[in-house]
């Protein structure tokens, strides 16, 4: 019989590099990680990889609500976000790790369903610097930086209640990969 899976949560605020620490971590083919397809509704933007989303409509986003297809699922800054529940079963079931970049809802969420499950809370240096690449980015509209930012105060508080905290320092990508890899090492 196959050994069920471990499930990974990676999140922080935004313009921390979540998604690009997952990429690189699923890399190591010794970790067996399979990366969950995140459904949105969000627009697409022109760096967007089509594995990274899978962008849907609002209304096709409300019917897999009815039809209970999310394992968790939250409206952030105005979209929707959704993880696939079948997809991190059958992973799970298959003896596969599985890393989801989720926000603090959902990762509070999945807790609560799977009380198992690490937690990993991607931060920067300080929360000026968090601030900096909000206000700097050139992917998030300029009416939406000041929620960001405001979104990224209330997330900062939830950071207690992970298993872990790594930052992602400017320029330091490497480590902070490095230091994902360890921690989700230690627990397989």
């Amino acid at each position: 019989m196959t050994k069920a899976g471990k499930l990974f949560i990676i999140s922080g605020p935004s313009q921390v590099g979540k998604n690009t620490i997952a990429k690189q971590v699923t890399k190591y083919k010794q970790l067996r990680l399979a990366k969950i397809i995140t459904v949105t509704t969000r627009h697409r933007r022109p760096d967007d990889k089509l594995a990274t989303y899978n962008f849907v409509t609002v209304k096709k986003f409300r019917r897999m609500i009815k039809d209970a297809r999310f394992l968790e699922w939250a409206k952030v800054h105005q979209d929707y976000y959704g993880t696939p529940q079948k997809n991190v079963t059958n992973n799970l079931l298959a003896g596969r790790n599985v890393v989801l970049v989720i926000d603090v809802q959902g990762a509070r969420q999945i807790k609560k369903i799977i009380p198992s499950t690490i937690t990993i809370f991607i931060t920067a240096e300080t929360t000026a610097e968090l601030k900096r690449r909000i206000f700097d980015s050139r992917h998030i509209p300029n009416n939406q930086k000041l929620a960001r930012w405001r979104s990224t105060l209330k997330e900062l508080r939830a950071a207690r209640s992970y298993d872990y905290m790594v930052v992602n320092r400017w320029g330091k990508l490497p480590q902070a990969v490095k230091r994902v890899k360890t921690i989700i090492s230690r627990h397989l």
